[in-house]
């Protein structure tokens, strides 16, 4: 399993990136990592960033944008192609989880809200352009205060599905058996075994257990 990972880094140049990301990732030799998984470490770090259990089956893109974060992926979970979730605290996905094409799991706020905290961001861009045009390795995620930017653990419980391009944000736990309907956007807890549908996504009905 080791050795196609280090081919999925290869086919993705993340070695060019990040020398030795493979460490960071413990996949279950049962798992499946369809072609289109996408692993991103944008920053060095010291731990393991990346966890698939057993019978899983995972397509999606794991990015990292600072030396923090952890993606758990239970059992006998499958996600799709076409999915994002980018971490710097944890997402955490139980078992027997089905997430649709389309979806983003993001359990920080990118930027801070005060716009002085941008503008520096916006600074730290410029600063690593102008030192890659003058052949230097800039890392604009390296030099990014993270100490202004909100964060906090989501977790999406065992049984549960989410719909095609739904958005679940920051702190969110998605109970049990619990279904997202397409295209809604998670801003707070949904119960076990009801289905949430909307913008912010609100309970429409229960599920029959």
């Amino acid at each position: 399993m080791l050795s196609k990972i280090k081919q999925i880094l290869q086919k993705h140049h993340f070695n060019k990136m990040l020398k030795g990301a493979a460490p960071y990732i413990v996949v279950d030799k049962s798992a499946v990592l369809l072609p289109s998984v996408n692993f991103m470490f944008r920053t060095p770090r010291k731990n393991i960033g990346v966890i698939i259990g057993k019978n899983s089956i995972v397509g999606c893109n794991c990015i990292f944008e600072s030396t923090e974060g952890k993606i758990i992926i239970g059992e006998h979970s499958y996600i799709g192609g076409g999915n994002t979730l980018i971490s710097r605290n944890e997402i955490n996905i139980g078992n027997n989880v089905m997430i649709s094409w389309g979806c983003w799991i993001y359990d920080h706020n990118s930027h801070s809200l005060n716009w002085e905290n941008r503008y520096k961001d916006i600074d730290a861009y410029l600063q690593s352009f102008k030192n890659y045009e003058r052949g230097e390795l800039g890392n604009m995620y390296l030099t990014k205060n993270w100490e202004t930017v909100k964060s906090a653990p989501i977790k999406i419980c065992d049984k549960a599905w989410l719909g095609f391009n739904t958005i679940i944000l920051k702190g969110v736990t998605i109970g049990e058996g619990a279904v997202i309907g397409a295209g809604s956007v998670v801003v707070k807890d949904v119960p076990p075994y009801v289905v949430v549908a909307g913008n912010p996504a609100r309970v429409v009905k229960e599920i029959e257990r």
